[in-house]
């Protein structure tokens, strides 16, 4: 797997003495899908079909059956867009967390343009 970019944790870069930390492999891929699917779709400036739509999803006054296939939609057209991604193999999700905020725990196995399975634990919506 091809790419390196710098480490977030919780959203913050890394620095270690002194020094901002890089992520490569396997870890970096992880970090760059998860950040596709936690930016809003169209907020970059530079990239606007980057980012998950869940204004999309949230909005369209769905029941939950509707609401999950919604959701599996625009993952895997949110994670498709990164050359690294050959298929968006599984789409798994569990429960709303918070009903109320409709936010859903989501598992994804993606396998890459190097054929290895790769599993994501993502939270999607509110």
């Amino acid at each position: 797997m091809r790419g390196r970019s710098l480490l977030f944790i919780d959203g913050d870069l890394v620095v270690r003495d002194g020094a901002l930390v890089e992520t490569t492999g396997r870890p970096n891929l992880v970090q760059a899908l998860t950040l596709r699917v936690l930016t809003p779709a169209g907020s970059d400036p530079f990239n606007t079909g980057y980012g998950f739509d869940a204004a999309a999803v949230f909005s369209a006054g769905t029941g939950v059956r509707e609401t999950r296939q919604l959701i599996t939609l625009h993952l895997v057209r949110t994670l498709d867009g990164d050359q690294r991604v050959r298929e968006v193999r599984e789409v798994r999700d569990g429960p709303p967390s918070d009903p109320g905020r409709r936010r859903w725990p989501i598992k994804v196995t993606v396998i890459t343009s190097d054929g290895e399975a790769v599993p994501l634990e993502l939270r999607i919506g509110g």
